[in-house]
């Protein structure tokens, strides 16, 4: 289980406002809870789909913590329904800001929490729930938390939906919006970088036909993808076209599928493939026919069957370009699974020693007169004088 605490809050702030005599951190006493409940002076509704809960809360402290909570609150109306995030996470969040302690002990409850403390600009608690999550990563939380986080990011396709205006146009709201998105943004290259090295897991996942387009953009699209075989790329494919026409209620055939996929269907590079697998790829029909004559002919290193323009030799190069086998980028470290490797310690530039460079062998005739040093050649010269002068 973790625990996290706000640690803006202070010990007098707590005593003036809410009533606590403990300081952040400590387990409050449940009379106290109750206490509070009496004096408070508003009532929040919040939850999805039926899954709601009463909360009790006071309007200066609320009003103060987020620019969110003071526009919700500028109302006479003693409840509030909020049916825009879950029931969880807006605990949670209730529990942060007055200082009680916070589980995030699942996935479950740290994505919730993340989303409603993005949605009412917490900045904090975004970051404590991004270095949980982060932790926690592996190919099956992967998928979901990338599923989650994507309206929640500045950098990703999708901007999260907007909050109530008048939060929004506070400078220092915009900030705290901006905080917020950089910590999704770093927890979602996590996660991007975690399903490129668990390609195979998440390819087979039964989820992944559940994906909506652009999350499924999100997957296929990386270069950096590293499947063992893209056969299972081209599969994955498959098995969610066949799901989006039954969602769009059209009828199953390769051209609905084809539709239904777009560019997509390009991503499998079909000439990495050996002979069977390459049948099996062709066999789904993810190509149109005249692809697909083209990717046979090329893989057989035939005649194509038309002359071949540029676009279709791009693609071919493309579809036999081997995909990277290390990862595109280091991860952010938010957490001990994403902490870097050590780096071996260099010697500074004041005693570092330049390796010596070793002699080039000559195989040239040695010429004696310009191998004799100074002195030699001084003792010759002086010889010489005295010879010049005896003569």
């Amino acid at each position: 289980m973790t625990v996290v605490t706000n640690p803006a809050r202070t010990e007098s702030e707590d005593e003036i406002e809410v009533g606590f005599d403990s300081g952040p951190g400590t387990p409050v006493d449940p009379a106290l809870y109750e206490d509070i409940e009496k004096r408070s002076d508003i009532v929040f509704v919040a939850g999805l789909n039926g899954d709601t809960g009463r909360y009790s809360g006071h309007r200066h402290v609320l009003s103060a913590v987020s620019p969110v909570f003071a526009a919700l609150l500028d109302t006479k109306s003693d409840v509030i329904t909020v049916d825009y995030v879950e029931r969880r996470g807006f605990e949670e969040l209730l529990h942060y800001h007055y200082c009680d302690p916070t589980q995030l002990d699942t996935v479950a409850a740290a994505r919730s929490t993340l989303y409603a403390a993005h949605k009412f600009l917490c900045p904090p608690l975004v970051e404590r729930c991004a270095r949980r999550l982060d932790e926690m990563l592996d190919a099956y939380s992967a998928l979901e938390v990338l599923r989650d986080i994507r309206f929640l990011c500045a950098r990703l396709p999708g901007i999260a939906s907007a909050p109530p205006l008048p939060a929004l146009a506070d400078p220092a709201a915009a900030d705290l919006a901006a905080q917020c998105a950089r910590w999704c943004d770093s927890l979602a290259h996590n996660a991007l970088l975690v399903l490129d090295e668990c390609a195979d897991e998440v390819l087979v996942d039964p989820r992944v036909e559940d994906l909506a387009y652009e999350d499924l953009v999100l997957l296929v699209k990386r270069d950096t993808l590293r499947p063992s075989s893209e056969l299972r790329l081209a599969e994955a494919l498959w098995r969610w076209s066949a799901v989006a026409c039954e969602r769009a209620q059209r009828e199953l055939t390769a051209e609905n599928r084809r539709a239904a996929l777009g560019e997509l269907a390009y991503c499998p590079r079909y000439l990495l493939l050996d002979e069977e697998e390459l049948r099996q790829a062709l066999e789904l029909e993810i190509l149109k026919p005249l692809e697909r004559a083209l990717v046979l002919a090329r893989a057989r290193r035939l005649s194509a069957p038309v002359p071949v323009g540029a676009e279709q030799e791009a693609l071919l190069r493309r579809w036999a370009r081997p995909r990277p086998t290390r990862p595109a980028a280091l991860p952010v470290h938010l957490s001990a699974r994403s902490e870097p490797p050590p780096e071996e310690p260099r010697p500074s530039g004041l005693c570092a020693r330049r390796p010596k460079r070793p002699k080039q062998p000559s195989f040239a005739p040695e010429d004696h007169n310009k191998k004799r040093g100074c002195c030699a050649r001084f003792g010759m010269g002086l010889l010489r004088v005295f010879i010049c002068l005896f003569d």
